[in-house]
């Protein structure tokens, strides 16, 4: 496995998300006590994972879930807030988040190469881009402008870019245009169709994966089973 992390200019630290294969939780469920019971629980669990908040449960107690989160566990922490505003206004919503106890934040790219460079510019954490996502309308809008997107941002210095393991094909294709230190999250691990192990296995380094373990009876469990899946898949390639 390629254990390379992303040293950034100008910080005095390195990226906590690592190009190794794991897998980032999405917390996209809207009750905050079993949020941090499961970041904790998380936190024993074997294999590489990251935690991703979503706006659901950031709208339940605001900028604090993220610190209490933080509190919880060590796990590398990534605030999932789709940023699309201005420079000034995507600077400052990642400043919060990044104060609050995130690691990385995510962006949208399509809001231009001056927004993206402003939260670049704070130095305060990891900058995520989206560049394509799971759902039809992606292919529609944001397909054909994702090489452009993709290569911009690179040449900025965002640390990671969402790419959607819903389809594989176009993750081997756009992580052709990164450098080796850039990763890759992947959303849409089963309950939007794609099973473990098909990003990953061409060029992503994390795929997202939410309801398959926040709705189950065990997360913990369910998070190692599908990492080792994921592991699995790996092995046969």
């Amino acid at each position: 496995m390629d254990k390379k992390i992303k040293i950034r200019e100008g910080r005095d630290d390195i990226s906590r998300l690592k190009k190794e294969p794991g897998i980032m939780v999405a917390y996209d469920m809207e009750d905050a006590a079993s949020a941090i019971r499961m970041a904790e629980e998380l936190g024993g669990a074997e294999g590489n994972f990251a935690i991703k908040i979503g706006r659901p449960l950031e709208m339940q107690t605001g900028k604090e879930i993220i610190s209490r989160i933080r509190d919880a566990t060590d796990i590398p922490i990534v605030y999932d807030g789709k940023i699309a505003d201005i420079p000034y206004i995507s600077a400052k919503i990642a400043e919060i988040a990044y104060d609050a106890g995130a690691d990385a934040v995510i962006m949208h790219a399509f809001v231009g190469m001056d927004a993206v460079r402003e939260v670049v510019n704070l130095k305060k954490g990891d900058v995520i881009t989206v560049i394509e996502m799971t759902h039809p309308g992606s292919v529609e809008y944001l397909e054909p402008v994702s090489e452009k997107l993709i290569r911009k941002t690179s040449e900025i210095g965002v640390d990671g870019v969402v790419l959607p393991a819903t389809r594989p094909g176009r993750v081997r294709q756009l992580s052709e245009l990164l450098d080796g230190e850039t990763y890759i999250i992947s959303p849409g691990i089963r309950a939007q169709g794609a099973e473990p192990g098909d990003a990953i296995i061409n060029g992503s380094d994390y795929e997202v994966v939410g309801r398959a373990i926040y709705q189950s009876e065990n997360p913990k469990k369910s998070a190692e089973q599908i990492y080792r899946e994921i592991i699995d898949r790996l092995g046969g390639v």
